[in-house]
């Protein structure tokens, strides 16, 4: 039998597989005579041998059996079968067809050799004709080699089951309301008779949430593009669900069908993409595609798909394709799938290295940390993790403590294992997609390629990779970094900017790390010193230089390259039918391939995030000849830490409470930019001397930076379009000046983290200013395009001052340009505007039939729905719930009054929630299938009290026979709102009827005091993402919980329960637990 602890995939699971079958054949496996007498090891690598009896005195059989890569198995193989007997033609025709059958276990393939040389000697049907004999003997009908003609038990010896869906819908039922309850979306989908996808996927104004719109934007736009779904497709899960056990181990029934999950993550503008697109996003991507051709072949394909995936990634200047080539068979729909530049690489993660960090998870106690650091210790030393562990222990509990002081900056998905006993299912999507996002949260702490943790000093905003020459060989040549096409196309000035400060900074000697070595680059010997390099022809491998001569290779080479709108135009030309995608290297082919390489490590290796500003979001009263750009530069949670020191001054200097910060310029000469921009601003280097202390140099008036020390280039790179001849940066800094090195006649400041830069400042050498040209990236509301001012500093048109907010200024710190008062719109603006507008964009999402009857519990043969079953309720569904007035006016009748204290973050989510419950509620098709009601005419002015019934529970349960027992209409809740909503909490509490106490006997995780005992209610497991409507769902869940005793009704359950009661209930619960409680808890009973 097979044991648990299968490896799942590759030259481990092949020896794992080929062990198991040599032990089962030794015990005996016959299939209608035909009997598996000894496997043994081949003497080839991956190769097997093995001898089939046949009753009768007929000879037996001896065959070879190669499988053609172990490192697919048991997905994406070929066996081959060979002997050196001469047998029947019948027999040989099996053994010839066997590499026919895909990718098989060893299992399965042996099986079905016993059971076709079975019927291949005429054993299962003796009366059969001779023609019929033949025919089955032909092996061509897959309905002949079923595994239905013979005993099952004989299948139990290797583990395999019959084939069919193996779905325990039970375990879905939970798994997917515990999803809904974490708040993301579950999806099943069919596809076949006996196969199924399932789906989790969030909205992104959900994630906007959690991860700063400011890194969403860097890392990708088009995740903030439009209102659309982050979604995670899990496939291969060969009909079996579950597919692993408590221990975090492959079911019995997993290994048996060769289950290995497999995941997709892309953008969908539903929840869940239809099963049409499912499957023809993993026919796509998947590995079978893209026989003969070569890695960097399929990763250019890669690019090329993914650059134009989608019409609306960029827009075109160029003519349209005619309108009768869609119709052509070479053109297709793209499905509702769509990758971003971060997909592939997560995809990468979870394929390779998930399963396995889950299951040294729940083995050996870890955090996800923790277990992904010994998931690598393992593969690099090879060793056991028992061995790992007894070494290295202290530093394994290291990382997971390290990782836990993330959450202070990072805002980490709920963690659904923390609180699951050892006997507890696992629910693999939702740990899956909590494991995704936290590791999109994450990813410019690790690399892109090995995925480990980088070790570098890089506090970089956008992903990148290690210091490993084969991670950056596989970045830059096989395309894992992102899009450069894409770039190209929806962002051309800055691609044209980032290769001329490139060009500067390797003509003028500054050019250092991260350089393009471990590229496999090579450049003739003409383009390097002739001292040194004397032969002008031969190649001369680029990491073997010396640093002046790499950067010469560097200039040499993007000289080289065409303008960057050219390569734009090239790209975006009309596509014919018929005709593969343009690539760059197309457009010359006298520009060597190493050329392309360095324009790719150009604008791959920058991890700041820049953009050309609209009229709007420009700086007013800035000299015209100086292009403006948005720039972003450090770690994602750089913000949240300039954010805490913001709040720190408040608290330390009263002029900080009405100016938070100043704003600065700081000048350098255009050669150092393109380190700035990949560093942030930092004082290793002294250039021009430290007169004023140790630290980052400020200056309030903007001559002194754009003059004296903003020193112009002394070279440019012929074909660019910006030209860029100087930079400046303007930052934000915090506003203490009593604690900055330096506040005159120049700012000093020592501690980065009180400096974001917010724009850069580029002058071109060029006479005249060409235009800006719109970017397409992200679409903004209509109030967002209004013209602010002329682009050449003339009269500014004058603007609603509500309407785009410009930054308050401390006069004590006035910033000036040219004797000008500069004014700045708020950086914040449009980004806050963008996720208003997803916010009112959203649409509650809609559960399609067969996934509400998952969450119902119910089969698709199964009786319908009340949701199904007839009219609207409004126009009146027999026997569905209706609210009961008179008893919620009871059950409030001491209510205390609602909440003093209010914020307008928090009011303005508490729109939004109650905007999204009312109308979810409206449109509920009924109200006992919904589960919970809010009283509209309770709703009073105060937003931060609620009143909500919970009704219609399951009739088999105690608590609802308690309920129809003394005719109770619902459970009636009062929920309590803090101004730091939503990222903290909200306080739910029954007000009747009375439960029984736990210390009586009673259950359903409430409390004493009518307060629920639950880990997500608390300031520990409370996530911003959760909506109130999940939340309620998952209290009923609770509430009807058996374990470990039902919820059943106090005798005296018409006594109301108090709020002190309800407050020291919850207190009890969390301390008992270990739940951290919200510190504003008691603000909620002022």
């Amino acid at each position: 039998m097979a044991s648990s602890a299968a490896p799942p995939r590759g030259r481990k699971r092949f020896a794992y597989d080929l062990r198991n079958a040599s032990e089962s054949a030794a015990q005996g496996v016959e299939v209608c005579g035909a009997r598996l007498s000894a496997i043994t090891p081949g003497e080839e690598d991956g190769s097997f041998d093995c001898v089939i009896t046949l009753p009768d005195e007929m000879p037996h059989i001896s065959m070879s059996i190669l499988v053609s890569d172990t490192s697919e198995y048991p997905t994406d193989h070929t066996f081959f079968c060979s002997t050196q007997q001469t047998l029947r033609p019948e027999i040989e025709s099996i053994m010839e067809s066997v590499h026919e059958d895909g990718s098989l276990t060893i299992q399965k393939l042996l099986l079905r050799l016993l059971e076709r040389v079975a019927k291949g000697m005429s054993m299962l049907d003796r009366t059969a004709s001779d023609s019929e004999a033949e025919d089955e003997a032909e092996g061509t009908d897959d309905d002949v080699y079923s595994m239905s003609g013979y005993d099952m038990d004989d299948i139990e010896l290797f583990g395999v089951e019959p084939l069919g869906q193996t779905l325990d819908r039970n375990t879905l039922q939970r798994d997917f309301n515990e999803i809904v309850a974490h708040g993301y979306n579950p999806g099943f989908i069919q596809f076949g008779t006996d196969d199924f996808i399932i789906s989790v996927s969030i909205p992104v104004k959900s994630l906007a949430e959690t991860i700063s719109a400011r890194a969403l934007v860097a890392w990708d736009r088009r995740l903030l593009e439009r209102s659309q779904h982050l979604t995670l497709l899990i496939s291969r899960l060969h009909g079996v669900y579950p597919v692993v056990k408590p221990d975090g181990a492959l079911t019995h029934t997993a290994i048996a069908r060769g289950v290995i999950p497999h995941f997709r993550i892309g953008l969908t503008t539903r929840y869940k993409p239809s099963a049409d697109d499912a499957v023809e996003v993993l026919r796509r991507f998947g590995l079978q595609e893209g026989h003969g051709l070569t890695d960097q072949d399929r990763a250019s394909e890669d690019v090329q798909e993914d650059a134009f995936y989608d019409d609306e990634d960029f827009g075109s200047d160029g003519p349209e394709p005619e309108s009768e080539e869609s119709d052509t068979p070479n053109s297709r729909t793209a499905p509702d799938f769509r990758p971003f530049s971060l997909s592939s690489s997560l995809e990468s993660l979870l394929d390779g290295h998930f399963m396995q960090v889950l299951r040294l998870r729940i083995e050996y106690g870890l955090g996800w940390a923790g277990a992904e650091f010994l998931r690598w210790e393992i593969e690099a030393s090879q060793k056991p993790a028992e061995d790992i562990l007894a070494g290295k222990s202290e530093e394994i509990r290291a990382v997971d403590e390290a990782d836990a002081i993330l959450s202070e900056s990072y805002n980490l998905p709920a963690d659904c294992l923390s609180e699951r006993s050892t006997r507890d299912t696992i629910n693999v999507p939702l740990a899956a997609f909590s494991f995704l996002l936290r590791r999109l949260t994450l990813c410019p702490r690790y690399c892109l390629v090995c995925h480990q943790q980088l070790k570098d000093e890089l506090d970089a905003l956008k992903p990148y990779v290690c210091s490993s020459p084969l991670c950056t060989y596989q970045y830059y040549n096989l395309n894992r970094g992102p899009s450069l096409e894409y770039e190209i196309c929806s962002n051309t000035a800055v691609v044209d900017l980032l290769v001329s400060l490139a060009y500067i900074a390797a003509a003028e000697g500054s050019l250092d790390a991260p350089l393009p070595v471990g590229m496999g680059l090579r450049v003739k010997g003409k383009a390097l010193m002739a001292t040194q390099y004397d032969d002008p022809n031969k190649l001369y491998d680029f990491d073997t230089l010396d640093l002046p001569n790499m950067r010469m290779a560097i200039r040499t080479l993007i000289d080289m390259l065409p303008p960057i709108v050219e390569m734009k135009r090239h790209l975006e030309q009309p596509l014919k039918s018929g005709r593969a995608r343009p690539r760059l290297r197309d457009m010359n082919p006298s520009i060597p391939e190493d050329a392309w390489l360095v324009l790719r490590w150009v604008v791959a290796s920058c991890t700041a995030y820049l953009e050309e500003l609209q009229s709007e979001e420009k700086v007013k009263n800035m000299d015209p000849t100086w292009r403006q750009f948005r720039l972003s530069v450090g770690a994602p949670d750089a913000e949240a830490k300039f954010r805490k020191a913001i709040q720190m001054a408040k608290k330390e200097d009263q002029r900080a409470r009405q100016f938070p910060s100043l704003y600065a310029w700081h000048g350098s000469p255009a050669r150092n930019w393109h380190s700035i921009i990949r560093h942030g601003l930092w004082f290793k280097t002294i250039t021009n001397g430290r007169a004023y202390g140790h630290g980052v140099y400020f200056a309030k008036d903007g001559t002194v930076s754009t003059g004296t020390y903003a020193a112009a280039a002394s070279s440019c790179w012929r074909n660019s379009a910006v030209k860029a001849n100087a930079c400046v940066a303007l930052a934000e800094i915090v506003n203490l000046p009593s604690k900055f090195v330096s506040s005159s006649p120049y700012i000093v400041v020592d501690q980065t983290e009180w400096i974001v830069c917010r724009y850069l400042m580029v002058r071109s050498s060029s006479t005249t200013v060409p235009p800006s040209t719109p970017l397409p990236a992200i679409p903004v509301p209509p109030t967002m395009g209004r013209d602010l001012g002329a682009a050449d500093g003339s009269k500014e048109e004058p603007v609603a001052q509500d309407e785009i907010p410009y930054v308050p200024l401390d006069p004590k710190h006035p910033l000036t340009l040219s004797q000008a008062m500069i004014r700045i719109p708020e950086p914040r603006h449009a980004l806050e505007k963008l996720l208003a507008a997803l916010h009112d964009d959203f649409v509650p999402v809609e559960f399609d039939r067969e996934d509400v009857l998952v969450l119902a519990g119910q089969e698709a043969d199964d009786p319908p729905l009340e949701s199904e079953a007839g009219p609207d309720r409004r126009d009146g569904i027999a026997d569905d719930w209706e609210h009961d007035l008179e008893w919620v006016k009871q059950a409030t009748e001491h209510l205390m009054p609602p909440p003093v204290e209010s914020s307008p973050a928090a009011s303005s989510a508490l729109q939004r929630e109650l905007r999204s419950m009312l109308k979810e509620q409206k449109s509920a098709k009924s109200l006992r299938e919904l589960g919970w009601y809010m009283p509209e005419e309770l709703i009073g002015d105060n937003l931060y009290q609620w009143i909500v019934e919970l009704h219609s529970f399951d009739e088999s349960i105690p608590i609802a026979r308690d309920l129809e027992a003394n005719r109770i209409n619902s459970l009636v809740f009062e929920i309590r709102f803090p101004p730091t909503f939503p990222h903290s909490p909200p306080f739910f509490r029954i007000l009747k009827p009375r439960f029984l106490p736990f210390f009586q006997g009673g259950g359903g995780h409430v409390t004493g005091g009518g307060s629920m005992c639950m880990d997500l209610l608390t300031a520990d497991g409370w996530l911003p993402s959760y909506s109130i409507s999940s939340v309620l769902l998952q209290i009923k869940l609770a509430i009807s919980n058996l374990d470990p005793r039902p919820a059943r009704l106090s005798q005296d359950w018409s006594r109301p329960y108090g709020m002190h009661e309800a407050i020291e209930g919850y207190r009890r619960a969390a301390n008992h637990h270990g739940w951290k409680i919200p510190q504003e808890l008691d603000k909620l009973t002022q």
